[in-house]
């Protein structure tokens, strides 16, 4: 898994679900924000992403899943 100061990201497949990525993460205290991905980067060819701390992976990956949100990849991790 990526380093505490690496930056992963989680894969979504629309802007919407980034969008309620973002603010559930947020809600939960999680420094994260909304970043772009070129499609041929994920294996389901996710356009859009929300980073975060790498060092939070397990924490992320808990929370995503409790909102149905955990649709994608992590990526950097």
């Amino acid at each position: 898994m990526g380093g505490k100061n690496m930056i992963c990201i989680s894969a979504k497949k629309s802007m919407t679900h980034a969008v309620r990525a973002k603010r559930v993460l947020a809600a939960a205290g999680i420094p994260c924000e909304i970043v772009n991905l070129d499609g041929n980067v994920t294996k389901k060819g996710c356009a859009f992403g929300v980073s975060f701390p790498c060092g939070m992976t397990e924490k992320v990956q808990s929370i995503l899943h409790r909102y149905d949100l955990d649709y994608g990849e992590i990526i950097g991790k």
